[in-house]
Formats: C-alpha cells, structure tokens, sequence
C-alpha cells in the first residue's frame, strides 16, 4: 500500500537545521524509517522538504507506511507525530482530463556528448527559461500536459544550488554534492492516468536521493 507521509522539522533544534542543509543526511534519516526489504520495484521511497511560511515540511511516499519517529524525536516537536495517508486510494480518483494544481523539485538535467564514444557529460539546466522547457519534454512521459511552452501552465518558482558532502560509514565527510534544483508550481492536464499514477510513486528526474522528484498534487 503506497502512503504519503507528512513531517515537520524544527529549525532551532541541532539536528533539525542539519536536515534542512544536508540532504544526504535527511536521505539515510527517511530511509531508516523503512524496512530492508521493502519491496521498490515498483514504487520509489520519495521525499521533499517544504517551506510554506514559518513552517519547515517533509513529505514522504513510499510503498508502505515509514516508521519515522526517530526524525520526530531528533528534529521534531514531540506534539506534532508523524501523519500517513493511504495514497492508493488518491491514485485511484485520476482520470483523464481532471485538472490539478501540483507542485515538484526537480534536478534538470541534460547530457552533452564527449569525443572518443565516451558517456556524455551531464550537465544541470541552470536558467528558468531551460527548466521550463526540459519539464515540458517529460510531460509525455508523466502522462500529463502543461499546455504550450508559449502559454505553459506551470512555472520556475524557486531555484536552489545546494553544496553538501556525502557522510561516510564512519562518520567523516565524503565527496562532495554540487547540485541545481527547479521548484515548479502550476496547473497540469491529466492525458494518461496510469503514466501520471507511474510518475507519483516512481518520481521525476534525477537526484531523487537528494529530496527531487517528488510529484504532488492538489485540488484546484
């Protein structure tokens, strides 16, 4: 049974503000909340981190309800728990044509090529004009549409740049992360349902480890 999970982090605690910077560090904290053997086949382990005032939100989907207490406990506020939602049964209300407001970080990428036969080089879209357009190219594949570029439904509504290093097993600082991400925010078509159900618990994009791709959708 897919879930979607909301949690709140706490920017004055410790651990909190290291969430908030770090994403490798909230990754390994999100995916202890899950068993070994949790089935991914199918479905991804999916997170986002919000802001939406003075409100930090993590929101999780995963093919089963995550046991994330311990983010609670070393981030959190004791009063606020974790709250889960069946999310298969959102998944069964899409149809073709519905109209729905949604919301998705991104890692946009594209791959430029390298002499010798080599694999090309990627390389993040670093201009909103160039994150627009690599979304409009994946809408096919997510079974939605955005309209015409010209008059796009969605829009560029924050870009980040984070820098961060890989934690190592034994606790030292590991390589270093330079990633670009895209937060896109707008109106989208329902063309396919099964492709947009795919999208929802398979993700968007690269860098899902890092808190992207991660679809969400509310009603108009």
């Amino acid at each position: 049974m897919a879930t979607f999970t909301k949690v709140l982090i706490n920017p004055a605690r410790r651990q909190g503000r290291k969430y908030l910077t770090n994403p490798h560090m909230l990754h390994a904290a999100v995916m202890h909340g899950f068993p070994p053997d949790c089935d991914t086949s199918t479905e991804r382990i999916l997170w986002r981190l919000d802001e939406r005032g003075h409100e930090h939100i993590l929101y999780v989907v995963g093919p089963e309800k995550p046991t994330i207490d311990h983010i609670v406990e070393e981030a959190g506020w004791d009063v606020r728990p974790p709250q889960s939602a069946d999310y298969d049964r959102m998944l069964s209300q899409l149809t073709k044509g519905q109209k729905w407001n949604f919301e998705l970080v991104a890692n946009p990428t594209h791959t430029i090529p390298v002499q010798g036969g080599k694999r090309g080089k990627v390389v993040a879209h670093s201009t909103a004009a160039t994150q627009l357009e690599w979304l409009h190219r994946k809408a096919e594949s997510m079974g939605v549409s955005f309209g015409t570029l010209e008059n796009s439904s969605a829009q560029v509504v924050g870009k980040k740049t984070l820098d961060f290093h890989r934690s190592r097993p034994n606790g030292e600082k590991g390589n270093r992360v330079h990633l670009v991400t895209a937060r896109f925010s707008g109106q989208l078509e329902v063309v396919d349902s099964d492709k947009l159900r795919a999208t929802l618990i398979g993700g968007v994009g690269r860098a899902k480890g890092y808190g992207c791709g991660l679809l969400t959708l509310a009603r108009g």
